[in-house]
């Protein structure tokens, strides 16, 4: 019986569980992989309220990779080799970039059965393996359209039969694809070694296919798309990044914050819940990767609500956008920014004009269109709404006013700019309106 030690950090942050060496079995495998995350999800999500950052697991004091050194993926060799800050990842230029993206999960052969099935139960009307490659085509096209991204997919997208299992490519898991694109580099897609012997070996090789084939193919960046499972109360959006890849860490939680704003412009999905940063843990899906790679969790599948959200193109189509625009600001260099808009009080001498400056934060997509409503206007004046739009980031922001009175005035208006994402910033126009002298 193993009767684990359990402490936090001195700082409070962190939540350390020892396991003990008799814990771990003789091979490293994915199915290991996910038993000490589950243990670890246990104890993060109890400990929710609280300040708790991350889960750290170990082995009589040891990390589990001090047991099986050579599953040390390339950014846990590095930080034992060289200062963290010395080894970014080299860039293209800004407006190039390649990018592979991974739908979560698909068919593979069980052994032990004989068959071809699916990696995840069907649960509240969703099969991941399922669902994950309708959010992997719309990330496909932002990305191109939007990011002048050259996009790769680890799952096939071709809908003829697969020869083996008779079922269409586009359900079977990235393995299959990747060995049917590179049959010479089974190092690739046979890479479990003695896991690979078990009933669930080509499972295993599917997840570990993944980064390798980012890693052949040379990407900018890796995005795994899945939809989550745990008990039913659990809800939301999450992303997961590799311990000690501040890049990752980066990525993940710009994905987060630009998901939230995207769904957030939709009435029905402004409350859905949404991580409000990226988790630290071990996954061989970003371990294996050599440049910045995430795991993006749209939901839980075991939870009603998300269920019917994950199955909603509107949900789907609003998350991908969010994700994309986060990679867009991620190559660019920018942060989490909120979109908002400053309009500037002015004075205006009655029977003349005069321009007030908008100024935006965050990063609008143009055009950005405006309407107002009145807020204050004089008895007796007739106030009027404007309405227009800034066609490009160049054009000039500013809007005119004009007034006539012969006594002095101020009047207000509620101004909403959209940009073409629909995502919304408020401001306050204040006209004063002068009589001439």
């Amino acid at each position: 019986m193993i009767v684990p030690k359990v402490w936090y950090s001195d700082e409070g942050d962190t939540i350390n569980i020892d396991l003990g060496k008799g814990f771990l079995p003789p091979h490293y495998s994915i199915s290991l992989e996910e038993r000490v995350n589950e243990i670890a999800d246990i104890l993060y999500y109890t400990e929710k309220p609280t300040e708790i950052f991350r889960v750290s697991v170990w082995f009589d004091g040891k990390d589990i990779f001090d047991y099986f050194p050579e599953e040390r993926g390339p950014t846990e060799r590095r930080v034992l080799e060289v200062n963290p800050q010395a080894r970014s990842r080299s860039k293209r230029d800004i407006g190039e970039s390649k990018v592979l993206v991974a739908a979560g999960h698909g068919i593979y052969y069980n052994s032990k059965y004989k068959d071809w099935r699916a990696q995840r139960d069907r649960t509240n009307g969703i099969v991941e393996d399922f669902i994950t490659p309708a959010f992997a085509r719309l990330l496909q096209d932002y990305l191109r359209g939007r990011s002048n991204s050259t996009v790769h997919r680890a799952r096939s997208t071709d809908i003829s039969a697969h020869p083996d299992s008779a079922q269409p490519w586009s359900l079977m898991a990235a393995r299959y694809h990747i060995k049917n694109v590179l049959p010479e580099h089974a190092e690739i897609w046979n890479s479990a070694g003695s896991a690979g012997a078990t009933s669930t070996g080509e499972r295993e090789q599917d997840i570990r296919s993944r980064p390798l084939y980012a890693n052949h193919l040379g990407v900018d960046a890796l995005i795994h798309l899945h939809t989550n499972a745990a008990s039913a109360s659990r809800r939301g959006v999450e992303v997961f990044h590799q311990p000690n890849s501040s890049d990752s860490k980066r990525l993940g939680d710009l994905a987060l914050c630009y998901m939230r704003e995207s769904l957030r412009t939709n009435s029905a999905y402004a409350d859905f819940p949404v991580a409000l940063v990226s988790s630290p843990k071990n996954h061989g899906e970003n371990r294996l990767a050599e440049m910045p790679s995430i795991i993006a969790e749209m939901g839980f599948h075991t939870n009603p609500k998300d269920a019917v959200a994950i199955q909603s193109y509107v949900f789907q189509d609003l998350a991908m956008r969010g994700l994309e625009k986060a990679y867009r600001m991620f190559k660019e260099g920018n942060g989490c920014e909120t979109f908002s808009a400053t309009y500037s009080e002015v004075t205006v001498v009655s029977d003349s004009t005069r321009d007030a400056e908008i100024v935006f934060g965050g990063f609008p997509r143009f055009p950005v269109k405006y309407t107002s409503t009145v807020a204050e206007c004089p008895s007796g004046i007739l106030c009027v709404s404007l309405g227009g739009r800034f066609a490009t980031a160049e054009t000039p922001r500013t809007i005119t006013h004009s007034c006539s009175s012969s006594q002095p005035m101020t009047m207000k208006w509620n101004v909403t700019f959209t940009d073409a994402d629909g995502v919304k910033a408020e401001a306050l126009s204040t006209v004063h309106c002068q009589p001439k002298a």
